[in-house]
């Protein structure tokens, strides 16, 4: 499973990724070895490497909307995760 996670939020990037290690390593840990992620502090780098149904699940900074936007116009089903720490609080987009 390849996961991206991207926020030009040092912090929140680094901390959305320690809770997603954590949480695999808790509750996948038989499927850890199969879970790769990668971090992107803007979104210029991961348009950059993005390629269509290569990611099962992107997660994203919430004012990244248009991202989204892009990935979807490329026929991408992937799993998209909004984060927005502000307010606490996940949205998935189907």
């Amino acid at each position: 499973m390849n996961i991206a996670i991207v926020d030009d939020e040092k912090v929140e990037l680094e901390t959305a990724e320690t809770f997603l290690r954590v949480y695999i390593k808790n509750f996948w840990a038989n499927y850890e070895s199969r879970i790769h992620i990668e971090t992107f502090s803007t979104a210029h780098d991961f348009l950059y490497f993005f390629c269509p149904k290569f990611y099962h699940v992107i997660i994203l900074g919430n004012r990244m909307k248009n991202i989204a936007k892009f990935i979807r116009s490329h026929g991408d089903n992937v799993k998209i995760i909004f984060i927005n720490s502000r307010e606490d609080f996940l949205c998935i987009s189907q």
